[in-house]
């Protein structure tokens, strides 16, 4: 009797300890080396008129909300490591990367009450993985260089303070092209896809629609002038990766394309097509449709799935 008490607390004891050693074993794998990481978004979204969305101005009230109190709940920015945001804002002949430890914020606008331009985003940079989002672009064939030093534009610190004011995930600005050129951001866009796999969410901050005169002079026009576009935009967007590309490259033959980005003006519509590139094979889901002005139709696109 007492050899069979005594195995039996030995095997009590010995359970005890596997199970704890397999408890510690399972911790590990999800927080150690191993850990299982989600696949971050691909996120587009339309930043308004300079400070604007800030200022909390009526014709921004929609997307003021939507971007304050809706992407949050498509983009869970607790396990998100970092962003890389693809700004408007910052057109040049070559792809160019912000890789500063920290990055000043840079007033782009004009003609606003001073308050605007005493904005603060703090976010830290990242400067290991400018590099390699540069190496990545380099093995693509996709010329690009490092900016240690120009500043976050609106195009990143507008959307952000309403996004995650709180300014505790790193950022890497990234700029568009100059020569607006839909098939080289797609493949920038591709490039891209790659950091979503550790955790990285790939953001674009442009305008659906951006005709800067139609904006001063054709406001409350009784009709929404984009509707048409718009679509072409909500089918591309939700088609599957060839599809959508196909659709993508040739936006500029739709109607009311050039009504929605006129000639030369397209530098709103690239950040889209970079996210499209980087949304993977999946469809994407128009989680934002809002008009402003009752005139202008803006649309936000999100892709969760690599």
């Amino acid at each position: 009797m007492i050899i069979l008490n005594t195995l039996t607390v030995l095997i009590q004891i010995a359970f005890i300890v596997f199970m704890t050693l397999l408890s510690m074993n399972i911790i590990k794998y999800f927080t150690g080396v191993g850990k299982m990481v989600m696949v971050a978004p691909a996120l587009f979204v339309n930043h308004g008129g300079g400070p604007m969305p800030l200022l909390g101005e009526k014709d921004h009230l929609g997307l003021t909300k939507f971007l304050r109190d809706e992407v949050k709940k498509h983009v869970n920015l607790k396990e998100i490591k970092a962003i890389v945001l693809v700004t408007a804002h910052w057109e040049e002949s070559e792809v160019t990367i912000s890789s500063g430890d920290r990055h000043e914020l840079y007033f782009d606008y004009y003609g606003f009450p001073p308050e605007t331009y005493k904005y603060k985003y703090d976010a830290p940079g990242d400067p290991e993985l400018a590099k390699r989002i540069q190496t990545a672009l380099k093995k693509a064939g996709v010329q690009s260089k490092l900016d240690p030093k120009r500043g976050w534009d609106h195009g990143v610190f507008v959307p952000m303070l309403l996004i995650n004011p709180v300014a505790d995930i790193p950022i890497i600005q990234i700029s568009v092209l100059s020569n607006q050129n839909p098939e080289e951001h797609y493949n920038i866009g591709q490039v891209l896809k790659q950091f979503r796999k550790e955790g990285i969410a790939i953001f674009g901050s442009g305008m659906s629609y951006h005709n800067m005169r139609e904006f001063f002079y054709g406001r409350n026009a009784g009709r929404v002038v984009n509707e048409e576009f718009d679509e072409f935009l909500n089918d591309a967007c939700t088609s599957g990766n060839s599809l959508r590309k196909e659709k993508l490259l040739l936006w500029e033959q739709q109607p009311g394309a050039r009504e929605a980005h006129p000639p030369r003006a397209a530098e709103h519509l690239m950040p889209l097509i970079v996210i499209a590139g980087a949304g993977g094979e999946g469809p994407g889901e128009r989680i934002f449709n809002w008009d402003m002005s009752g005139t202008f139709r803006l649309s936000g696109f999100i892709w969760k799935n690599d």
